[in-house]
Protein backbone atom coordinates (compact mmCIF):
# COMPACT_ATOMS: atom_id res chain seq x y z
CA UNK A 1 0.00 0.00 0.00
CA UNK A 2 3.28 2.24 0.48
CA UNK A 3 3.35 2.67 -2.98
CA UNK A 4 -0.13 4.04 -3.89
CA UNK A 5 0.51 6.29 -1.66
CA UNK A 6 3.51 7.10 -3.21
CA UNK A 7 2.17 7.88 -6.74
CA UNK A 8 -0.72 10.02 -4.77
CA UNK A 9 1.68 11.80 -2.96
CA UNK A 10 3.34 12.70 -6.54
CA UNK A 11 -0.19 13.33 -8.19
CA UNK A 12 -1.74 15.94 -5.68
CA UNK A 13 0.70 18.83 -5.90
CA UNK A 14 0.60 18.75 -9.53
CA UNK A 15 -2.50 18.77 -9.62
CA UNK A 16 -3.07 21.11 -7.26
CA UNK A 17 -0.48 23.77 -8.54
CA UNK A 18 -1.84 23.48 -12.48
CA UNK A 19 -5.59 23.51 -11.28
CA UNK A 20 -4.49 26.79 -9.44
CA UNK A 21 -2.75 28.40 -12.05
CA UNK A 22 -5.64 27.60 -14.28
CA UNK A 23 -8.16 29.45 -12.31
CA UNK A 24 -5.91 32.34 -12.08
CA UNK A 25 -4.95 32.62 -15.40
CA UNK A 26 -8.80 31.47 -16.51
CA UNK A 27 -9.82 34.59 -14.31
CA UNK A 28 -7.64 37.14 -15.69
CA UNK A 29 -8.29 36.18 -19.49
CA UNK A 30 -11.71 35.94 -18.89
CA UNK A 31 -12.09 39.10 -17.31
CA UNK A 32 -9.83 41.31 -19.42
CA UNK A 33 -12.00 39.71 -22.28
CA UNK A 34 -15.45 40.39 -20.94
CA UNK A 35 -14.18 44.10 -20.36
CA UNK A 36 -12.86 44.57 -23.83
CA UNK A 37 -16.38 43.12 -25.24
CA UNK A 38 -18.26 45.05 -22.55
CA UNK A 39 -16.73 48.37 -23.39
CA UNK A 40 -16.85 47.59 -27.22
CA UNK A 41 -20.49 46.63 -27.17
CA UNK A 42 -22.21 47.95 -24.34
CA UNK A 43 -22.67 51.94 -23.63
CA UNK A 44 -23.61 51.89 -19.92
CA UNK A 45 -21.10 51.42 -16.94
CA UNK A 46 -23.35 48.46 -15.58
CA UNK A 47 -23.63 46.57 -18.45
CA UNK A 48 -19.77 46.17 -18.95
CA UNK A 49 -19.07 45.53 -15.58
CA UNK A 50 -21.26 42.52 -16.26
CA UNK A 51 -19.54 41.51 -18.94
CA UNK A 52 -17.07 41.31 -17.07
CA UNK A 53 -18.06 39.93 -14.49
CA UNK A 54 -19.51 37.12 -16.82
CA UNK A 55 -16.04 36.92 -18.77
CA UNK A 56 -14.25 36.52 -15.37
CA UNK A 57 -16.55 33.62 -14.31
CA UNK A 58 -16.43 31.70 -17.90
CA UNK A 59 -12.50 32.26 -17.63
CA UNK A 60 -12.51 30.63 -14.23
CA UNK A 61 -14.23 27.77 -15.06
CA UNK A 62 -12.31 27.07 -18.85
CA UNK A 63 -9.38 27.69 -16.37
CA UNK A 64 -10.45 25.19 -13.82
CA UNK A 65 -11.23 22.64 -16.73
CA UNK A 66 -7.62 23.35 -18.79
CA UNK A 67 -5.66 23.50 -15.48
CA UNK A 68 -7.09 19.79 -14.37
CA UNK A 69 -6.54 18.21 -17.66
CA UNK A 70 -3.09 19.51 -17.25
CA UNK A 71 -2.41 17.86 -14.27
CA UNK A 72 -2.77 14.46 -15.98
CA UNK A 73 -0.45 14.51 -17.97
CA UNK A 74 2.92 12.46 -17.95
CA UNK A 75 5.20 13.63 -15.65
CA UNK A 76 8.53 14.81 -16.90
CA UNK A 77 11.10 12.12 -18.08
CA UNK A 78 13.43 10.47 -15.91
CA UNK A 79 10.61 10.46 -13.02
CA UNK A 80 8.28 8.37 -14.20
CA UNK A 81 6.89 6.06 -11.70
CA UNK A 82 8.22 2.18 -12.41
CA UNK A 83 7.40 -1.14 -10.98
CA UNK A 84 11.37 -1.61 -10.09
CA UNK A 85 13.71 0.92 -8.70
CA UNK A 86 16.19 0.65 -11.53
CA UNK A 87 13.58 -0.05 -14.74
CA UNK A 88 16.41 -0.13 -17.33
CA UNK A 89 19.11 -1.88 -15.72
CA UNK A 90 17.32 -5.54 -16.56
CA UNK A 91 15.53 -6.84 -19.46
CA UNK A 92 11.23 -7.40 -18.00
CA UNK A 93 11.33 -10.66 -20.29
CA UNK A 94 14.19 -12.67 -20.82
CA UNK A 95 14.29 -12.84 -24.61
CA UNK A 96 13.68 -16.27 -26.94
CA UNK A 97 16.47 -17.11 -29.58
CA UNK A 98 14.44 -19.58 -32.05
CA UNK A 99 16.32 -21.78 -33.44
CA UNK A 100 17.76 -21.43 -37.31
CA UNK A 101 16.00 -23.04 -39.86
CA UNK A 102 17.50 -22.18 -42.78
CA UNK A 103 19.12 -24.49 -45.45
CA UNK A 104 22.83 -25.02 -44.81
CA UNK A 105 25.14 -22.90 -47.00
CA UNK A 106 26.21 -25.14 -50.44
CA UNK A 107 29.59 -26.50 -49.67
CA UNK A 108 32.45 -25.19 -52.23
CA UNK A 109 34.43 -28.43 -53.15
CA UNK A 110 31.08 -30.04 -54.20
CA UNK A 111 31.59 -33.41 -51.96
CA UNK A 112 27.32 -33.05 -51.27
CA UNK A 113 26.28 -33.22 -54.95
CA UNK A 114 24.53 -35.84 -56.61
CA UNK A 115 26.52 -37.68 -58.96
CA UNK A 116 26.60 -36.90 -62.21
CA UNK A 117 24.37 -39.45 -64.46
CA UNK A 118 24.81 -37.86 -67.39
CA UNK A 119 27.92 -40.13 -69.06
Amino acid sequence: MPKRRTLQERFEPRLKGRLFAGFLVGVLVGGALGLLIGILVFERAGAVVAAALGGAIAGLLYGALVGSFAGLESPDPGTEPSETAHPLEDPAVEEEHEPDLSPPPPDPSGADRAPDDRL
